[in-house]
């Protein structure tokens, strides 16, 4: 196929859209989607870029489709670019069998009615191409008509075409239509994955949409990662497959050096190893530390009165920073004590939500309540899994101490710790 020679210098000056279809100047790039645990290239992303008839000038894709968009001609643009790219696809099939392509489809292009006008299985096995080894990358939200999306889908699924949800988390996705869709492999966007490492609230999300994908049977695959460090933590949250100018930038294939991407691949994986012995070392002598603490207190509390508690409490959050309030809760589920706050006090969020319980709260509903208390299994102490404080509004865990007080009555020690404090520890 004739490569077409784009100028980016070359300012984009206004162009004829009609000529640009009848002409097909455009032409196909390629992105490699990465998995490091695989240590392979697993597919390629085709992505089109127009050619400017005249000066030659380089044509992003938004260009082209709002110009297409002004004039009617969506449906005959975005055929073009699939073409262009199942054509030269078809060369990486022969040298690359095993992997697949991820082929953009313009979504708004549906309420069209095109469902069923059987254009694109058309052109994928008239190239002799399988469309097992192709996943449809649709923007949901593009779709007004969901019934025609859910048709569109079926259909081509039914063919044997990988469904890829694409822009998921971005401002317009519409996570109540993934479980609907089911689709095979959902796209983080990029808005997502940028400073991941330094946003709490991202990686969060991020955990709940792997999460949310493993309850459904899809990959996930996280786009525009760039660096180092959010290569690692998307690993870290359990991304499936990777893409990003951290590996390659999207350029044509005969410019792709795949050795150079695999190499990248290797050395990630060497890092990332040694980054997980690393965090995971930290999170051991972290535990160790805090259950250290936790029996410190115990062993103070375990010689004093419950009314002596309060001041107790007191006395002893001082010497542990991190942590962000202390609490005991009696064997009857009730807060024996006031809640003690130590130096992130001040952090807490909106008071009006946010409150610290107060003795005589009830805390039967707590986890660690009845896996200690009410259920009879009488654990001597229990971590919590993250969850939102009531107290303060930060994501925390509690980590639970059994003891008997001067009177030989159980009560349960609770040390709330910021999980973001623990997070920072661990990149530490």
């Amino acid at each position: 196929m004739e490569t077409l020679q784009m100028n980016p210098t070359t300012p984009s000056d206004s162009f004829d859209l009609k000529e640009i279809l009848e002409g097909e100047f455009v032409a196909a790039h390629f992105q490699p989607l990465v998995s490091v645990r695989k240590k392979s290239i697993m597919g390629y992303e085709g992505l089109i870029r127009g050619v400017h008839p005249v000066s030659r000038a380089a044509l992003t894709p938004d260009q082209l489709f709002y110009e297409a968009s002004q004039k009617g001609l969506t449906l005959d643009l975005d055929r073009l670019c699939r073409k262009k790219v199942l054509e030269y696809f078809r060369g990486i099939s022969a040298e690359r069998p095993d992997c697949f392509l991820s082929l953009n489809f313009e979504a708004s292009i549906i309420d069209q009615g095109v469902v069923g006008s059987g254009n694109l299985i058309n052109q994928v096995t008239s190239l002799g191409l399988k469309p097992q080894c192709i996943a449809l990358e649709i923007i949901e939200s593009n779709v007004r008509d969901l019934s025609d999306l859910q048709k569109f889908i079926q259909t081509y699924r039914d063919y044997g075409f990988l469904i890829a949800l694409d822009d998921v988390g971005a401002g317009h996705s519409n996570l109540n239509r993934i479980p609907l869709l089911k689709p095979d492999i959902l796209k983080v966007d990029r808005y997502l994955v940028q400073n991941i490492s330094k946003d709490f609230y991202k990686q969060e999300v991020f955990k709940s949409l792997v999460g949310l994908a493993r309850k459904i049977g899809a990959l996930v695959l996280a786009e525009g990662v760039e660096t180092e460090e959010e290569a690692f933590f998307v690993m870290e949250l359990g991304v499936d497959m990777i893409q990003g100018f951290y590996f390659s930038k999207p350029q044509r294939y005969d410019l792709i050096d795949d050795q150079a991407v695999e190499a990248q691949i290797q050395f990630l994986s060497r890092q990332y190893k040694a980054m997980v012995m690393r965090k995971h070392n930290i999170k051991k002598f972290n535990m160790k530390k805090y259950e250290l603490m936790t029996r410190e207190v115990q062993t103070e509390l375990s010689k004093a009165r419950v009314e002596e508690f309060d001041q107790k409490l007191s006395d002893l959050i001082r010497f542990f920073p991190l942590v962000e309030c202390l609490y005991v809760i009696g064997e009857n589920g009730l807060q024996s004590s006031d809640t003690v706050f130590g130096n992130l006090e001040g952090n807490a969020k909106n008071r009006f939500l946010f409150r610290a319980p107060l003795k005589g709260t009830d805390h039967t509903m707590k986890d660690y309540y009845y896996m200690m208390m009410d259920g009879g299994l009488k654990k001597s102490t229990f971590i919590s899994e993250p969850y939102l404080s009531m107290a303060t509004g930060h994501p925390c865990v509690t980590f639970a101490r059994l003891f008997k007080d001067l009177e030989g009555k159980l009560q349960i020690l609770c040390v709330d710790i910021n999980t973001q404090y623990l997070q920072q520890l661990s990149a530490t």
